[in-house]
């Protein structure tokens, strides 16, 4: 006789759903996918999901919510901030953004998905978390082009232009499966991206006082 399946908790139950939720759903698209994929892929009944989440789409915002609530800490180095390293503050978000969504690229699907298919989900995304750290980081660039550090560029643009190229270089080796950029150390992708960056911003006479 097979023993019989521990109980979960509510709060248990309702993070297996979204674990099984985020498989399914960075696999088909939310249009593509129903509840009874997902039940199955939680091995629950259908009935399961609606006691904890009334339809397909509060559960597709769970799992963004959860994946921004895990992210977020890692793009705002704010001790690299107040000692104005800049060359930290900028691996420090190159590096974890490499790390997270090269190690899981469940989000980067969702949001894809979200974005072909028209779902609210992607504009709230960009309206929400995205906007508040590109103000955080232009903040900081427009704060070091004041102090002279920096060369005076559009903080705005340079601060997408930051997490665009390490955000290009997973979607081509992650998502496209580019196989030349596959066998990478991750270290000497950092250095690179950072160097190009920096090269690019930091005023000539900076540049020259800090870079070897």
């Amino acid at each position: 006789m097979e023993p019989k399946r521990k109980r979960m908790k509510a709060n248990e139950r309702r993070q297996e759903i979204i674990r099984a939720a985020m498989e399914v759903f960075a696999e088909n698209g939310f249009g593509g996918s129903t509840t009874r994929e997902i039940a199955e892929n939680a091995g629950i009944s259908e009935a399961m999901i609606y006691n904890h989440f009334r339809n397909k789409h509060d559960l597709y915002t769970a799992i963004i919510d959860e994946k921004l609530q895990e992210s977020e800490p890692l793009y705002y180095p704010l001790d690299a901030i107040r000692n104005r390293d800049d060359r930290r503050v900028f691996a420090t978000i190159v590096s974890n953004y490499l790390q997270r969504h090269g190690e899981d690229t469940t989000l980067l699907r969702l949001l894809l998905f979200s974005a072909l298919e028209g779902h609210e989900l992607a504009s709230m995304f960009v309206a929400g978390p995205v906007r508040k750290f590109f103000e955080f980081l232009a903040d900081y660039i427009r704060e070091r082009i004041g102090e002279g550090a920096f060369k005076p560029v559009n903080p705005e643009i340079a601060s997408r232009c930051l997490l665009g190229m390490v955000h290009y270089f997973v979607l081509l080796q992650k998502i496209f499966g580019d196989d030349t950029l596959s066998p990478l150390d991750p270290a000497e992708t950092i250095e690179t991206i950072i160097t190009i960056f920096c090269g690019g911003i930091l005023a000539d006479d900076y540049k020259a006082e800090t870079v070897p």
